[in-house]
């Protein structure tokens, strides 16, 4: 379903649009177009912190001797992706991988899981959701925790673009509002 929308989203804009009266439909369409917008800079975003991760990963491993440099710092990036959830299953591998190679090696995977996470947690993340869409990380936590128990690993998937979404929708409900501001107070007055 994401893959059809994602091809031709116009499309299905459209026929959205055609369910809403007529004085309704320029408003639908610059708010689509700005939620469309922010999807891309969230996006933009998350492969951006996805990138860090994966990087890091890979030259800390590299640097300190851990087999399959590489490929553990492809993984730690790929499973960034997915909020929390990710960043755990990545860590165990690490660790795993850092173990196999000797004790040493174990230990130093620990290390560089917790200052991967930590960079990435406490400074690439929030810095990233503030500067692309304006986000407020506890707000985004919140969403994750709430969307994560309600909906499970799709409420994790989901709690960012969501939060993103309805902070847009609400932004454009507040201009729509100022802008009938004025002229309810003409209409008032006269």
């Amino acid at each position: 379903l994401g893959i059809f929308i994602a091809i031709e989203p116009r499309l299905y804009e459209r026929g959205i649009a055609w369910l809403l009266p007529m004085k309704n439909r320029d408003d639908f369409y610059v708010t689509t177009a700005r939620m469309a917008f922010t999807l891309r800079r969230l996006m933009a975003g998350r492969l951006l912190g996805m990138a860090v991760e994966g990087v890091g990963t890979w030259l800390a491993c590299m640097a300190v001797g851990i087999p399959m440099a590489a490929l553990m710092g492809l993984l730690t990036g790929l499973l960034a992706f997915i909020p929390n959830i990710g960043a755990i299953v990545s860590g165990v591998l690490l660790v795993l991988v850092g173990f196999s190679a000797g004790t040493d090696t174990g230990l130093w995977a620990i290390g560089i899981y917790f200052f991967v996470q930590t960079v990435d947690g406490y400074l690439i993340v929030p810095m990233v959701a503030k500067q692309t869409v304006d986000l407020a990380p506890a707000l985004v936590l919140g969403a994750q925790i709430l969307l994560g128990t309600l909906l499970g690993i799709m409420g994790l998937f989901l709690a960012d673009p969501i939060v993103a979404m309805i902070k847009v929708a609400l932004e454009r409900e507040a201009e729509r509002n100022a802008r009938a501001a004025p002229k309810k107070k003409a209409a008032a007055s006269a």
